[in-house]
């Protein structure tokens, strides 16, 4: 049976996260948001951290559900890789700070199992369903991964902006097939 309490208290943190960014998700406040007692989130989670940690799982889940529909719509490999490139960064635009907690410095390979295995099912999906031909090992994954982050990044820092560049124009130089401009 799914906690509908744990449930209610990440979906106030989210909240929060969206008004106010990450300082203002506290156990506290997610506890006054969601109507219950300011301890109530300790009997769910042990701290804060482990409370980002499941809302940072509920963030990979929108983000992976964002980036597979984009894939969905291309009809070969090359649309569909650059439909990931394309909702992966739109993503990260548009979801600054739930972006951002993804990638935090709190989660730390190996220290919250619930978010390592939801980022292996992510790149496990990626593999069988991405933006290519049949499945894709796990370096290739891992590039593509590495490449839409390093994109997201630079453009939520406005760095595409000030070089008065938009990552889409990053992106069809990824997707160009060789001898292409």
């Amino acid at each position: 049976m799914v906690d509908d309490t744990r449930t209610r208290l990440v979906d106030s943190a989210l909240r929060l996260l969206r008004e106010g960014g990450l300082d203002a998700v506290t156990l506290r406040a997610v506890g006054d948001l969601t109507g219950l007692s300011r301890t109530a989130p300790y009997r769910h989670f042990d701290d804060k951290t482990a409370l980002l940690a499941a809302l940072a799982v509920r963030v990979i889940a929108d983000l992976s559900a964002h980036v597979a529909a984009a894939i969905l719509e291309g009809t070969n490999p090359r649309d569909r890789l650059r439909a990931f490139y394309l909702s992966y960064v739109e993503y990260a635009t548009t979801h600054r700070e739930e972006y951002r907690l993804v990638f935090a410095a709190e989660f730390l390979a190996g220290h919250h199992p619930e978010l390592e295995t939801a980022i292996d099912q992510v790149t496990t999906a990626l593999g069988i369903q991405g933006p290519w031909d049949g499945p894709a090992p796990k370096a290739r994954v891992m590039a593509l991964l590495s490449t839409a982050h390093g994109l997201a990044e630079f453009a939520v820092a406005g760095q595409f902006t000030h070089k008065e560049i938009g990552y889409e124009d990053i992106v069809d130089v990824l997707v160009a097939r060789d001898g292409e401009p």
